[in-house]
């Protein structure tokens, strides 16, 4: 036994069962996102009729719309992407602001492991630097307790 649904298509009644129901709605979404805009609304308006049209034509008094007869409207009308370019639902994302904090993985001020998780370098990598960088290449220490002394301590970590 399954459930039907007296729905209007195209402003005529019909008696549908309840997964044919389903793959018309999911159909008829599809192409209201792929339909511009401006247009969409008026384009599933045109299709319901369509849909109603070819359903009285198949259907008689008393008959049930099967997901059979949905299926060959759809393949008679065509696929949604016909309509259009499916449209993506964008939802932005809200900024987060990145902050530069000493991390409290540290092993003398966190300034390295701070500096790492904000760029989101390897670690051992940008300490290996820093050290060769500080001892051969001229960087100063004083720019690193510089860093020590300015930067804040990660309250979270």
């Amino acid at each position: 036994m399954k459930k039907t649904l007296n729905v209007r298509i195209g402003n005529v009644a019909f008696t549908i069962d309840e997964d044919a129901f389903a793959l018309l709605n999911a159909y008829l979404e599809d192409i209201r996102n792929c339909c511009e805009e401006s247009v969409a609304a008026e384009t599933v308006v045109d299709v319901e009729n369509r849909i109603g049209d070819l359903f009285a034509e198949r259907v008689g008094e008393n008959e049930v719309v099967t997901i059979a007869l949905v299926r060959e409207a759809m393949n008679i009308i065509g696929s949604a992407d016909n309509f259009g370019e499916r449209r993506t639902t964008f939802t932005p994302q809200p900024e987060v602001k990145r902050r530069l904090y000493r991390s409290r993985d540290k092993v003398i001020g966190g300034v390295c492991a701070g500096l790492a998780d904000y760029f989101g370098v390897n670690l051992t990598a940008l300490r290996l630097i820093v050290f060769f960088c500080t001892f051969f290449g001229g960087l100063s220490l004083w720019v690193y307790i510089i860093l020590w002394a300015l930067i804040p301590l990660n309250p979270q970590k």
